[in-house]
């Protein structure tokens, strides 16, 4: 199993890859030290690492098999060595939910199409806004700070001086709510925002 580490550590750098972005990943890995190393690599690639199966997108995974309704993949599966990108390239291919659903909406995460099932009015999100508000579906109940979401959306430095996040939510709030001086779904916090 060493030698497959070493196979995933010294592969090329990884950029970051747009498609990535909405992954949520659950990892079920049995070997402590290859689950640690692809806990340490997998966000650097854009993958959200999960510590809940049933608010995940997709699980990577050693066997024994899994008894689960979620897209998956098994990592032994792969051909030795194992390269980095070989795993991100096996990731991208699996039939990922591209739908989630919050209050009375649906968000379409390949198509950036927000859906009010109430009324059937269909939005067109940038890709940030579709990135952020699925930030908070997946942060669901957790107050997140403007630091962190400059940083896990923007890949901004935490003293950056911006008003970009601001100018999203007053956006998203204008497609989301009813009376956005009266928010709903996206909710202000002391530190910065939450989605309950």
């Amino acid at each position: 199993m060493i030698n497959y580490l070493y196979a995933i550590f010294f592969g090329e750098h990884v950029s970051l890859m747009s498609q990535f972005n909405m992954i949520k990943l659950y990892l079920r890995i049995h070997e402590k030290t290859l689950r640690e190393t692809l806990e340490e690599l997998l966000p650097q690639a854009g993958i959200f690492i999960s510590q809940e199966e049933n608010e995940s997108t997709g699980i990577l995974f050693t066997p024994p098999a899994l008894n689960s309704s979620l897209p998956s993949f098994n990592f032994w599966s792969m051909a030795k060595p194992v390269r980095f990108l070989d795993i991100l390239s096996a990731l991208e291919s699996l039939p990922y939910r591209q739908e989630v659903m919050f209050s009375h909406f649906s968000l379409d995460l390949r198509e950036r199409f927000l859906k009010n099932i109430e009324t059937q009015h269909i939005e067109r999100l940038t890709e940030k806004e579709c990135h952020l508000l699925h930030f908070f579906y997946q942060n669901r109940g957790v107050e997140l700070s403007k630091e962190t979401l400059l940083k896990e959306i923007w890949e901004y430095h935490p003293t950056t001086e911006t008003h970009t996040l601001e100018t999203h939510i007053y956006r998203l709030r204008q497609k989301l709510e009813e009376d956005s001086n009266s928010p709903q779904i996206l909710l202000n916090c002391k530190e910065g925002y939450w989605m309950p």
